[in-house]
């Protein structure tokens, strides 16, 4: 004997399976990659992914070789600058390992005008706004990060922390010895700062911002994720600035921490992938390319960070990016520029 369902007993017994895929699938329709462009990558057998995001790269390398596990993958993950450098070392010897960059863009745009990055341009740009794909541009961002004024509540005391990026130019008494700053010769985003700041305002403020920090007793530590491992020990409860997904992940993990958006302004700037030129497993980069302009937007969005394809919600407890007042940054003039701020900000620490 047959039974027949109703329309009602259809519609119950479908609900628990659909919301089991949406679970799974983060509500959006599963992504199948090229297939001849997949059996290129799986025939080359390797990756090699240099990234300046060490907090969340991983994260995403983990979740590629899940997907394809026949694929090797390796990577090199330091301050974007010090990436920079180690490929174009790497290249001189005729030694490329790279296949792929994730960085921010004074870095790939120095790359670009240096020829060292692939055309390519993912599908899945059909499911970004346009300005996810720069014009004249080989790469494509991933991701959008901001900088904030960061502090750890439970080791202040009751200090009064800074609102903004000139409050420590003039810097309290009761913040000597409590912060830490970044080296614009390795950090990408201590260095874009330090052009917005000098863009924006000149050169005589943005030199009062570093000098005040040198006054404070602020200590220099290399790259973001250094000073917040200081921040969130206590050691050093505040940061002349941090990036977002740094701070959205300690959040996540129950950290105490406050991100403050600097009442002048701040810096927001994209976290992009390229392919490289000359890479020893292309398709295998291109396939890379793709998955980080698909499930890895889900992943964004689960760390709690900006991601950028159409649709996509801000950070819990973030403004959304429209909202957020930004310092405009010319990185093309930065760059021009980057032997004169880096001497400028030598001047204004006194450190060589």
């Amino acid at each position: 004997m047959v039974a027949f369902l109703s329309n009602k007993g259809v519609r119950a017994l479908l609900l628990p399976l659909l919301l089991a895929w949406l679970s799974l699938t983060g509500g959006q329709s599963a992504r199948a990659a090229d297939p001849e462009l997949e059996a290129a990558a799986r025939k080359e057998g390797s990756l090699v992914v240099y990234g300046c995001d060490p907090p969340q790269t991983p994260v995403y390398l983990e979740a590629f070789k899940k997907r394809y596990p026949g694929i090797q993958v390796s990577s090199y993950l330091a301050g974007c600058w010090q990436i920079y450098n180690r490929h174009v070392t790497e290249r001189g010897a005729r030694k490329q390992a790279a296949d792929v960059f994730f960085s921010l863009e004074d870095v790939l745009t120095r790359m670009q005008d240096e020829r060292l990055l692939a055309p390519y341009r993912s599908p899945e740009l059909k499911n970004f706004p346009a300005s996810a794909a720069p014009e004249g541009k080989d790469f494509q961002r991933v991701k959008e990060l901001i900088l904030g004024i960061a502090t750890n509540k439970s080791y202040l005391d009751g200090v009064q922390p800074p609102q903004d990026w000139f409050d420590f130019a003039n810097p309290r008494p009761d913040w000597k010895n409590l912060i830490t700053f970044y080296d614009p010769r390795t950090s990408s985003a201590a260095f874009s700062l330090l052009a917005a700041l000098y863009q924006n305002f000149g050169e005589e403020k943005t030199m009062s911002i570093y000098r005040g920090l040198v006054q404070s007793g602020a200590e220099l530590t290399p790259t973001t994720p250094a000073g917040l491992s200081k921040l969130l020990s206590g050691e050093r409860p505040l940061m002349f600035y941090v990036v977002n997904n740094h701070y959205s992940g300690a959040v996540a993990k129950g950290a105490p921490l406050e991100f403050i958006v600097p009442k002048s302004g701040t810096v927001a700037t994209p976290f992009s992938v390229a392919v490289l030129k000359d890479a020893p497993h292309p398709a295998a980069a291109r396939l890379f390319v793709d998955f980080m302009m698909s499930d890895v937007q889900d992943i964004v969005q689960k760390a709690n960070e900006y991601a950028l394809r159409n649709g996509s919600a801000p950070p819990r407890g973030m403004p959304e990016l429209a909202s957020v007042k930004t310092l405009p940054l010319d990185i093309a003039a930065a760059l021009r520029d980057q032997e004169k701020l880096i001497g400028m900000w030598k001047r204004a620490t006194g450190i060589q």
